[in-house]
């Protein structure tokens, strides 16, 4: 008995030291279980996007969109200062930029959507109020292959085709140079399955519109706005 007591000890000491060598010498990333790594895993799998009005407040703080990714990497996500149960979900942080040594947002995460919307320079979560109108600018994008996808219906396929998007790689191309998330059109509270509205610019300069929903971790596209009827 004495034997077991002194194995289950030296088994605690050993686990409870390993916990202290991953929170400090891996600052928390490596503990994918915590609730602020799940938190930034879950944001990984999104298009990150700011509305238009707020870009303007990156430009006064001289906040670059590249540096968004780093910072909500490493910012800290406050829970007490997020409001945690409602759909969409909004979340606290507190980190730095290359400028600003304190840097305040909030992310804002609809349940089952594929986008969440960057807010900066906002303090306080319960106040903080989703944008609804107008066009959200992508500034982080997830890097998984073939992240957007049309769905195999021959009429989905068609159209695609018929605004000259012939491979869905040539979409995320299109999109990561003029996409934007169209926050009126989009339906980002629906049940169960959110739809997003999505543009990019056509070869002509034309704006081209799309609808897609999230699927196993990526946008999968079952609508091209296309106005011609050789689809039907």
């Amino acid at each position: 008995m004495n034997t077991l007591k002194r194995r289950l000890l030296y088994y605690g000491l050993g686990f409870g030291m390993g916990l202290i060598f991953v929170f400090f010498f891996f600052n928390n990333r490596g503990c994918s279980w915590l609730p602020e790594n799940r938190i930034k895993d879950l944001l990984k799998q999104k298009i990150i996007f700011v509305s238009e009005q707020n870009i303007t407040v990156l430009d006064k703080l001289n906040i670059d969109k590249s540096e968004i990714k780093g910072y909500i990497e490493n910012a800290e996500v406050h829970f007490s200062k997020s409001v945690k149960n409602t759909n969409p979900r909004i979340y606290h942080l507190e980190g730095s930029t290359a400028k600003n040594e304190n840097f305040v947002s909030q992310v804002i995460i609809y349940d089952g959507a594929f986008v969440c919307e960057f807010v900066p320079n906002k303090f306080n979560s319960e106040t903080t109020k989703p944008a609804e109108e107008g066009l959200g600018v992508p500034v982080v994008i997830p890097k998984q292959k073939n992240y957007f996808y049309s769905d195999t219906s021959k009429y989905t396929i068609c159209k695609r085709n018929a605004l000259g998007i012939l491979e869905d790689s040539t979409l995320m191309t299109k999109f990561l140079a003029s996409g934007r998330v169209d926050l009126k059109e989009s339906r980002l509270k629906l049940k169960p399955k959110p739809e997003h509205r999505l543009t990019i610019q056509g070869e002509n300069g034309k704006k081209i519109g799309f609808k897609a929903s999230f699927y196993k971790e990526k946008a999968r596209i079952f609508l091209f706005e296309y106005d011609g009827n050789d689809c039907d």
